[in-house]
């Protein structure tokens, strides 16, 4: 993989192989011992990586809210170096980078002004979509001409990334007949993380258990934008490419290990481990391609341009998501014939326990499962059926 088209006279990017590196160095140990992404974290914050997914209005660079070309790639590289290093680490980086997003998209210019302006102080979002045991909901206690809007929360949210780590997390809830709403919340109190309730075996840093959210109290100012917003397209589901994108940055380092294993044992050059190798090449190269379209698709998209050409606003929108959904069905099938290739060559040392190489494939064979991929699946073919021939045709 290559960053031809990307500055790196830009900081950011010229401190990012120093940083992939520190964090590769403690992937290992941070897993086995079950130890937290503290650390982690304060790496991030010093390279300037949580503050960079602010717009530069804001002292960000943008990353993964811009819609410029630069901005973008550079989000796509970030998110493939970090899925090098640990993919527990990008999946966190990912949830924040999507989280400063929807304030963008969505709040208003005082939200953005008040609640962005935390980003400079070191803070950590994420985002919080599954719920618990009692899904997530708020009733209005207060409503009165001299204060603000207020709602009680009840339920829980579950698969909540980040517990102990995030400051701030943007939680669906439902707002009863408004429908789903969303709203950014401290989740930051001890005793309503449940970190016991996160027993898989893969991804096992991220720390993703329950919050509990039954009798937190938020006012009107943190609901983030209007019911129905987190679903706007090409956003919601276009923005599966970021965790696609940290995907594709682990069986990058899955390949890299795999020839540097072979090449220690002198097997490099037998034609069966060559082949194996050169197809695994191809694959990350294939849908490096694909991914890397798919997010300048997705995040290129503006909604106020006149349309152009034979196609509308509506056509560019429904291919932007659908090359998303392809593109994560693509890197699911690499990833897998990947393992599974890096597997047979390896033999017993792809398991041994406490090896980098088996800590990925347990890391990413779960991450790939992220979130309902049959539906996600289901949702590209309704995408492509939804155009016109002439849309679809490869030109």
């Amino acid at each position: 993989m290559t960053y031809e088209t990307l500055n790196f006279d830009d900081p950011l990017l010229a401190a990012l192989p120093e940083l992939e590196q520190a964090l590769y160095d403690r992937a290992t140990e941070v897993d086995t011992q079950r130890m937290s992404l503290d650390v982690e974290m304060d790496l991030l914050r010093k390279a300037g990586l949580l503050l960079a997914c602010a717009p530069p209005t804001y002292g960000g660079q943008g990353l993964g809210c811009n819609s410029d070309r630069h901005s973008v790639l550079t989000a796509f590289a970030v998110l493939r170096a970090l899925g090098r290093a640990s993919l527990s680490v990008a999946r966190l980086y990912e949830g924040h980078m999507n989280a400063v997003k929807l304030v963008v998209l969505y709040a208003s210019d005082a939200q953005k002004t008040q609640l962005l302006a935390r980003l400079a102080e070191g803070q950590l979002w994420g985002v919080w979509g599954a719920d618990g045991a009692t899904p997530l909901s708020g009733s209005l206690i207060s409503d009165t001409p001299t204060g603000p809007r207020r709602y009680m929360l009840h339920g829980q949210k579950a698969f909540a990334s980040g517990l102990g780590l995030l400051d701030q997390a943007i939680v669906t809830f439902n707002k009863g007949p408004d429908g789903v709403a969303l709203a950014l919340v401290n989740v930051s109190e001890p005793k309503r993380q449940d970190k016991a309730a996160w027993r898989a075996s893969g991804m096992k840093a991220t720390w993703s258990g329950v919050y509990d959210f039954e009798g937190v109290q938020i006012d009107a100012s943190v609901l983030i934008g209007k019911p129905g917003d987190y679903i706007k397209e090409p956003y919601f589901e276009g923005g599966i490419w970021r965790y696609c994108a940290a995907q594709h940055g682990a069986v990058e380092q899955i390949v890299r290990l795999w020839r540097a294993r072979l090449e220690q044992r002198g097997r490099a050059e037998d034609p069966i481990q060559l082949s194996r190798l050169a197809r695994a090449r191809a694959r990350l190269i294939a849908v490096y391609a694909m991914l890397r379209d798919a997010c300048l698709q997705v995040e290129t998209f503006v909604a106020t341009k006149p349309s152009t050409g034979n196609f509308g606003l509506e056509d560019d929108r429904r291919n932007a998501v659908e090359m998303a959904l392809l593109a994560r069905e693509m890197t699911e099938e690499m990833a897998v014939v990947v393992m599974d290739d890096a597997k047979k060559s390896l033999g017993v040392e792809a398991h041994l326990p406490q090896s980098d190489l088996e800590r990925i494939f347990r890391d990413l064979s779960l991450y790939l499962r992220q979130a309902g991929p049959d539906g996600k699946l289901l949702n590209a073919g309704r995408l492509y059926l939804a155009q016109s021939e002439e849309r679809t045709r490869l030109w």
